[in-house]
This record gives C-alpha cells, structure tokens and sequence, in this order.
C-alpha cells in the first residue's frame, strides 16, 4: 500500500472514542476539548473606561468644557451614576457611570480644583470598552477536538467558567517485541541490547492525552500471543515494536491474528518502515512498527500521532511543509523518511539532512527535529524543492 493511501486508511480506520470528563480549569491545560462551551456572559460584562481620565456626557445641550467632578470610580467599584453637567474621575477598567457617553484621557484633560476643563475637540464615545464588543453572551468560544492552550485558558477564566469537558486520556500499550532486548540497569549478556525502542515510543506519545505503558516480550508465539490477550481489554490502542516481518523469528502479525484480530495494512511502500501493520484487537486499535529507531520512531510521528488524534477526536492538523536544503535520489516505488533540522532562513522554513543514511543511527535523531516526507519519483529531488515535513513536538520552529 502506498504510504499516502496507508495514511488515509488508518485513520479512517480510527474511530473517535467517547468518554470523557469533567476536570477543574486549572488542570485543563493540553487537554482535548470534549463539547462545545458557549460564553454565559458578555466579554467585557459591562462598558467600562480605556483610559484613566474622566467621564462625562458629550451630548448635552449647552454643555461646557469646564465640569464639575461630581465622583470617582476605580475598577472594581460599582457603577455610579452621572449627574447632569458633571463628569466622574475614572480609572482603566472601571464601570462607566450610568449617563455617560465618553472618556476624555487625563492627558487631553485639566484640572482645576474640584473642576476639570476639556478642549474642544472631543469626540464622542472614545476610550470606551462596550459590554460584549469582545464576546457576546452565547457565543461559542470552544468547539470539540480543540486543544485547550494558555490563551483557551485566558478566555475561559474571563469568562468564569470553571470546568471544561474534554477527552479522557488514551490508554496506550507499548509492547517491544525481542528476545535480545534487556531493561536498562539489567546486566547484559554478550549479544543482547538495552530496550531502546520502548523508552522512545512511551517519551515520543506521552502527554497530557494519553497514559502510556510498555512492555517487553522474547521471540516467542505464544508469549506475543498471551501478552496481547492480556493487554488488549485494557488499552485503547496498542503499539508494537520490531517482530513484524516475515522472518523465522518475527512472530507479531500472526499473533495478532490467534489473539482475535484484524489487520487492514500489513507492508507500506515506504523507507525506513516497509514491515508496518495496522488492525484491530479485542476492542482496542493495533499498530505495528518495526524495530530500527528510525523506522519506529518515523512510523509513530505519521501513523500513531494521526491515529491518537483522531480517538481523541481532534481536529486534523495542518500539513507542514518546508524547502529541502539538500538533493536527494529517489526511488519511483516508495515514499522515503528521512531525520532533518527545521530553520527559519529569510522567512522561509527550511529542511536541512540531520546525519548519514541508516534506520538504526540514533545520533541523527538528536540533531533532527522533523522528518521529511520525500514521496517515489523517477528524477532526484532537487534542492529548493517544497516538501511535507513532521514535525518530532506539535509546534513548528520559529528560529
């Protein structure tokens, strides 16, 4: 399966869970927003000064330019209520006096004793917030599938809302497949390796929407078997690492099946990634990825990530693409990945190669924060060339 049709395929496969819950705004942060919420009252609530100066009616038939001071108003303070002829000392943020139509700034104003003259070039209803100029009562300020980000909390806490519905957190399985594959701390034998694959998968998918565990399991049939018996009832999506090829020893996909499930994708035209299934189990969404870093942390970031948001029913992101600083050869079958560092160079977005080819170099990734998706042709890839890119965190680099 081409890797832009796999792509479209797991996620359309990926149908949006439903529970949710009620969480105080204060740990809201990061979270998907579950329902809409509409504002309850008018943003500002009531028309309040811009400007410390004072207020007054501009009206007013045969109103002089030099007033009395007939109050004061500060924020916080109730709203008072303008006597004819008169003005109100006022304060940024407070309510305006009932009867008042204007703030002259103290700047453009002069105090003369219990006195304030005015020029004569005012214009009426300036340095005046107007109730619901901002947000008018009703108005739906969060839609389902938002992530709720600092402004999100700014504007819900204006607006004294308390509480936000939003998804519950995903409960991701990693299992890393191999008989060679020790627990750091852990002697290690001669020709075994440190479990590298399930530290990254667990660190690349945590977050404040998903709670990530992972296990480990030798080159076994039955052992993958039971193990994805045991954790299928209780994960939402389950993510395996290595095993997924067709070698003597690569026990993965059949297992999936002797367990009860299903696999829609079983090899996609791509580089670093070809052995990379996807499926169902038990109740609970199936995705394997092979064993090189590379391939498992590249098939996270195009697959797992989509996959993720659309169970938490967010809405799909943007495509980033960016200009590749570097030719490339290509191969007219298959989509290939490969590790890039993302730099802002004369407004644009630009795509460097991070390190040499290889789907087990680890080093490469350090130096990357992307990777660049270089789809099959039959002429090399020129610099200049604009491509998509994947960003490895959910903001792009602004330098």
């Amino acid at each position: 399966m081409s890797f832009e049709t796999a792509r479209n395929v797991a996620v359309a496969l990926t149908q949006p869970l439903t529970r949710q819950e009620d969480v105080p705004l204060a740990r809201a942060l990061g979270r998907i927003s579950a329902a809409k919420v509409r504002a309850r009252s008018a943003l500002p609530s009531f028309d309040q000064a811009a400007m410390d100066g004072y207020a007054f009616r501009s009206g007013e038939k045969g109103l002089s330019m030099v007033l009395p001071i007939a109050g004061r108003t500060c924020a916080g303070d109730k709203p008072g209520v303008l006597a004819r002829g008169t003005a109100h000392r006022i304060m940024t943020g407070a309510a305006l006096p009932a009867g008042a139509d204007t703030v002259v700034m103290q700047e453009h104003a002069t105090r003369r004793g219990d006195c304030v003259q005015f020029g004569l070039d005012i214009e009426t209803g300036t340095h005046i917030r107007r109730s619901g100029e901002d947000v008018k009562r009703g108005t739906t300020v969060l839609q389902p599938g938002c992530v709720i980000g600092w402004p999100e909390v700014a504007l819900l806490s204006a607006l004294g809302i308390a509480t936000v519905s939003v998804a519950r957190p995903l409960r991701i399985v990693v299992l890393a497949t191999g008989s060679e594959l020790r627990d750091v701390g852990e002697a290690l034998p001669p020709g075994a390796i440190y479990n590298s694959n399930g530290p990254m998968l667990s660190a690349l998918l945590t977050g404040p929407n998903a709670h990530v565990t992972s296990l480990t399991v030798r080159d076994d049939l039955d052992a993958t078997t039971h193990a994805l018996e045991s954790i299928a009832g209780s994960a939402d999506l389950i993510v395996a690492t290595a095993g997924m090829s067709v070698g003597e020893e690569d026990h993965v996909r059949d297992a999936v099946i002797l367990a009860g499930g299903d696999l829609d994708i079983v090899r996609v035209a791509m580089k670093p990634g070809k052995p990379l299934a996807i499926g169902t189990l038990a109740g609970a969404y199936f995705i394997g990825l092979p064993g090189n870093p590379q391939a498992a942390a590249f098939g996270a970031l195009a697959f797992v990530r989509p996959m993720m948001d659309a169970l938490l029913g967010r809405s799909p992101a943007n495509r980033t693409t960016a200009e590749m600083a570097f030719t490339y050869p290509r191969k007219l079958d298959r989509t290939e990945l490969l590790p890039v560092r993302l730099n802002i160079e004369q407004g644009r977005l630009i795509a460097h190669r991070s390190g040499p080819a290889g789907s087990h170099r680890m080093m490469p990734l350090l130096a990357a924060d992307a990777v660049a998706v270089v789809p099959g042709a039959a002429t090399p890839m020129q610099a200049g060339n604009c491509l998509e890119v994947l960003p490895f965190s959910r903001t792009c680099p602004s330098g």
